[in-house]
């Protein structure tokens, strides 16, 4: 007789089961709403509710048709100027741009190089072969006003005043734009006011020059910091350093910064150890810390480092490294203040925000943001020259530079001194 199988009693379902489950669905729920409830909580619901209904009736009971994007840019504008921050800025698609073009090294535009003093827009350097040249723009031309000419003729200029300058990077799109397009400056020279009007064309240019002063001096000049601009400075070094220079005297006036990779690139070519600078921001996870490593090209070159109100935020970072590191003394005019961690942030209409993020400080544990660098070396820039006296000099002679004569004086008296 066979004897029938043992069938297993079913076991009963765990009791807490159920419970495990419905906690599972809840935070499954939690995370898939977390936006939308952490929106809810911190009230940016409501506002974005606001935000709509305002657009609607703009859009529906305005007496003049306005097109949607139109408003939707002056309301980002509005947002970013309440922020009453100097260094962030809503940039137009076409600022939007230009800022890219800068930022790869290229871009076009006029061809000069701008700095700030007392607050006034000054042409510090007129490139050789450029449109500004040939449309009779000069060193230490007062750039007041900016003129956007149509194309095609059919509208009015565009004017942009530039007498108070409160933004570097906005300023910079402003003179900026399409190949071909033209653009009227309102010019003070000397006590005489000119229209000026230059074509825009396509600017290549180094970030920057070198060459070899009396006395085996080695002079390098940094104007911005796009990308790569650490390799230029690096071959520059390598350059003077063939020619047997026996100190160097770095130029950043008005170099209104660019990229923080770089300039902690540029920045450890001089520094052996420690820290270039740190940066702290609204999120802590994102807080760095950038340190020097050995072996650069220039740690054991004396250096002197020339800066003025147009040096700012990566420039800054340079200058004040080196001088927290007692690797160079500053000289000139106390630097713009720019201590803020700026990001670019593209939106979907090719426009953008410029905004401030962080804090830069440096490896003393200074900020930047507001104070700016104090020269150790405090020599005034040359007052504008006046135009009889330019055309009494030779085609190549130099106009004075007591900033820059001050720090060549400087690194000879070191290098007398045997430091």
């Amino acid at each position: 007789m066979t004897a029938t199988p043992h069938k297993p009693r079913p076991q009963p379902t765990p009791q807490h089961l159920p419970f495990l489950t419905l906690v599972l669905l809840l935070l499954m729920a939690l995370h898939a709403c977390h936006g939308t409830l952490r929106s809810w909580l911190s009230g940016r619901y409501r506002a974005t509710a606001t935000f709509r209904r305002a657009l609607d009736i703009c859009l529906d009971e305005y007496v003049e048709s306005r097109p949607t994007d139109e408003l939707v840019r002056g309301a980002v504008e509005g947002m970013v100027n309440s922020l009453a921050d100097p260094h962030s800025a809503f940039l137009a698609p076409p600022d939007n741009h230009r800022l890219s073009e800068n930022e790869a090294g290229k871009y076009a535009g006029l061809g000069v190089l701008i700095r700030l003093r007392n607050e006034r827009l000054v042409i510090q350097k007129v490139f050789e072969g450029s449109p500004a040249e040939a449309a009779g723009l000069q060193r230490a031309d007062v750039i007041l006003s900016a003129s956007e000419l149509d194309p095609e003729g059919l509208k009015p200029p565009v004017v942009t005043d530039l007498s108070q300058i409160t933004n570097l990077a906005k300023t910079t799109a402003v003179l900026r734009g399409k190949i071909g397009t033209r653009v009227t400056l309102g010019i003070l020279r000397g006590e005489e006011k000119l229209d000026i009007t230059v074509e825009r064309r396509e600017i290549k240019r180094p970030a920057t020059e070198h060459r070899v002063l009396a006395g085996q001096i080695g002079y390098l000049r940094i104007s911005d910091f796009p990308d790569t601009v650490a390799l230029q400075v690096a071959a520059a070094i390598a350059e003077l350093r063939r020619k047997e220079v026996r100190c160097l005297l770095i130029d950043l006036r008005g170099n209104v910064g660019g990229f923080l990779d770089e300039a902690v690139r540029v920045a450890d070519l001089f520094i052996a150890d420690g820290v270039i600078v740190s940066t702290r921001n609204r999120n802590h996870h994102e807080d760095r810390v950038f340190r020097a490593s050995p072996g650069g090209p220039a740690e054991d070159l004396p250096l002197a480092v020339v800066v003025d109100g147009g040096s700012a935020s990566a420039a800054e970072v340079v200058a004040g490294s080196l001088q927290d590191h007692e690797r160079a003394r500053l000289v000139g005019t106390k630097t713009y203040g720019k201590g803020a961690v700026s990001k670019r942030f593209p939106l979907a209409d090719g426009s953008g925000i410029l905004l401030s993020t962080g804090r830069y400080h440096l490896p003393k544990g200074r900020q930047i943001e507001g104070k700016g660098l104090e020269p150790d070396l405090v020599v005034q820039p040359p007052k504008p020259p006046k135009r009889e006296d330019i055309d009494k000099l030779p085609p190549d002679a130099e106009l004075p530079d007591p900033q820059l004569d001050a720090a060549e004086k400087l690194l000879r008296e070191q290098l007398a001194a045997g430091g």
